[in-house]
Formats: structure tokens, C-alpha cells, sequence
């Protein structure tokens, strides 16, 4: 009895404190800078400052887009001059890498003609040699996007005329390809409803690297670069993996993010965090056995109002989010189901 209390509250206490303790996001990860208003996003978990100048804030509210999953926590903005905020996640050295964010320009201000770069990943933890840039220009009164596969080589291929205002789904990609000088990058700007949650389609736009190969890809990374070089933009909805539907779900679909992969030797389901909250919360889970999982929400009534999981999982402990934004405040209860075990817990939403 003593060691299944043990185990209990080692599995509780990852569950309960892992998202503080994370330094190193395991993949797939999403962020959807679910901080307070006008926090730093630097000084939040997993975040890193690589330089000086104006911070990256959080901003109150969302950026979202038709049929895409619905959008959590959260916004980022930033513009010229200022810091370069690194996420360190698990080394990829082979297959693809994926990033992907909505994005709106909310203002050209100095952006040039040449433009520059805003995100991609860099090789490891010390180096800066970076991967898979994804890049803005200024076309007029509206901007480009472009992707390079390094910025060594300073070619970029671009896609023209977006406005200043609207909110694109960017998803980009970065390819492993045997030899050398060979690599790619790829980038995606508004694909498809028809491909959430499924295949990768064709690119938007393609790089394909012609100076020395990144050798691995280790960390992520967000760009102030120079005046000239980055727009006033907002950036929510960032998600890292190694697959397509994993930075792409459906809007049908729900997400779930992978904390650990220890093996616990139960179904566990922690506490919701912040509790009460409005209008999103942290739900936290533990899976003994690979087999189909379900979380969702209910009303007192026992309604159910939210599927926040519909996944078969591995061993290992997990993170979902709900936001209740359009939900009336209450007291509701969440259920985790795994085979034939079931487990649920309430919560109170306070506007």
C-alpha cells in the first residue's frame, strides 16, 4: 500500500507541477500563451531570452481562423528592435520538422522592401545556425511571406500580396534529406480546411538549402529583428512536431500535449488548474496502457459540452486545455475514459 502511495503522488506531483517544470518541451507542444495580460512572455516556462531590447508581451485575447481548432489563452505581439526569445524541445536530426502559428500583421511600420525574418529553429543549444525562416517583406501597401532553408544562403522563396489586418495560418517545415547542401524548407500559408488533422499537401512555397545542412534542430525561435526587417505582428496558436497533423488539427479534433513518458501504473486525473477559472483551464492526465482516450466536459445537467481529447495514447502523462469562453459560469464536471476506466473531476467557471 505505502509504494502505491508512492507512486500516486510521484504521478500526481508531474501531473500537478510539471508544466512549471518543464525546461525542455517534449514534442508535439503547443503554446497557447496562456499567460495574463501584459506578462512577459520571456519569463514564462520554457522561454528563454537570447538578447537585450524591448520584451515580447502577452496580450489579451485570440487570434482565430475558420475551421481551425479553437484557439486558447492568449496573444504575443511584437515588432522591430528587440528581444530573441528561444523554446528548447527534443533534438530531430532525421524526417521533418514543423512549426505552425497564426500570424496578423497588424501594421507595416518600417518594413522594407527586403524584409526579414520572424521565427524558425536554430541547431542546438548554443549555436544560432538557423533552419526553416520564415520571412516578411513589405509589397506596397500589403506584404509577402517567404521560407529559406538557412539564412546563410539568403535566397528565399516568396509568396505575395497579404493584407495587413487579416489572420493567415502559417505552417512551416523543415526536411532532413540525406547527403549534404540538400535539406529543405517549406512553408504554407492558409492551407486547406480539408487537410486539418490529415496529410501534408503541396507547399505554398519551397527552399531547398545549398550551403552546409543544419545537423540537427533543437530549438525554436522568435525574431525582433531590425526596424526595416519586422512588421507590428501578433502570433498566437504555436505548436512544434514531427508531423503535419500534429502542428495542423482539426478543427473537428482535439488536442492533447505530451508531457512525459514516464509509465505510470494507473489511470490518473488531476485537478484542473487554475481552479476556479475564466474562461480557460489546464487539464492533466496519466495513461498506464495504449488504448483509445477521451476527455470531455459536462454541464450540471450532464450535458456534455466539450470534447477536449479523442486520441489513442501511449503510456505517459498528458496535457489538454479548455476554453470556455462562449460557456455560461457554473460548476461542470471533466471525465477521462480509457477502456473501460473512467474517472471525473469538477470544476468551477467564474466570470
Amino acid at each position: 500500500m505505502r509504494n502505491m502511495v508512492r507512486c500516486f503522488f510521484a504521478v500526481g506531483s508531474l501531473l500537478l507541477f510539471g508544466s512549471l517544470a518543464m525546461a525542455q518541451a517534449t514534442l508535439p507542444h503547443y503554446e497557447g500563451f496562456d499567460y495574463a495580460n501584459l506578462a512577459i512572455l520571456g519569463d514564462q516556462p520554457g522561454w528563454t531570452a537570447l538578447n537585450s531590447g524591448d520584451t515580447i508581451f502577452v496580450y489579451t485575447g485570440s487570434l482565430t481562423y475558420p475551421g481551425y481548432v479553437a484557439s486558447t489563452g492568449n496573444k504575443i505581439a511584437f515588432d522591430g528592435a528587440g528581444k530573441d526569445l528561444v523554446m528548447t524541445f527534443d533534438s530531430i536530426a532525421t524526417g521533418s520538422i514543423y512549426y505552425s502559428f497564426l500570424m496578423r500583421v497588424t501594421a507595416l511600420g518600417g518594413l522594407d522592401a527586403t524584409g526579414g525574418y520572424i521565427a524558425g529553429f536554430y541547431q542546438s543549444s548554443t549555436s544560432t545556425a538557423t533552419g526553416a525562416p520564415v520571412w516578411t517583406r513589405m509589397n506596397g501597401t500589403s506584404f509577402d511571406v517567404g521560407i529559406s532553408a538557412r539564412i546563410t544562403a539568403n535566397t528565399q522563396s516568396w509568396s505575395s500580396g497579404y493584407t495587413v489586418g487579416d489572420t493567415y495560418l502559417i505552417v512551416v517545415a523543415y526536411t532532413f534529406v540525406a547527403g549534404d547542401t540538400n535539406d529543405v524548407a517549406k512553408v504554407w500559408i492558409n492551407p486547406d480546411a480539408s487537410t486539418f488533422g490529415g496529410t501534408e499537401p503541396a507547399p505554398t512555397a519551397t527552399g531547398v538549402n545549398t550551403v552546409a545542412d543544419l545537423t540537427s534542430t533543437v530549438r525554436f525561435m522568435l525574431r525582433q529583428d531590425a526596424s526595416t526587417k519586422t512588421p507590428f505582428v501578433e502570433l498566437d496558436e504555436l505548436r512544434l512536431g514531427t508531423s503535419w497533423a500534429a502542428v495542423v488539427p482539426s478543427g473537428g479534433s482535439s488536442y492533447v500535449e505530451t508531457m512525459n513518458n514516464a509509465v505510470p501504473q494507473s489511470l490518473q486525473l488531476a485537478q484542473n488548474f487554475p481552479n476556479p477559472f475564466n474562461p480557460s483551464t489546464t487539464i492533466e492526465f496519466a495513461v498506464a496502457s495504449t488504448q483509445l482516450v477521451t476527455v470531455k466536459v459536462h454541464d450540471m445537467l450532464g450535458r456534455e459540452v466539450a470534447t477536449l481529447v479523442d486520441h489513442t495514447l501511449n503510456p505517459g502523462l498528458y496535457r489538454t486545455k479548455w476554453n470556455a469562453m462562449d460557456n455560461p459560469s457554473g460548476l461542470y464536471f471533466y471525465t477521462v475514459r480509457a477502456g473501460n476506466e473512467t474517472l471525473t473531476r469538477r470544476m468551477a467557471l467564474v466570470k
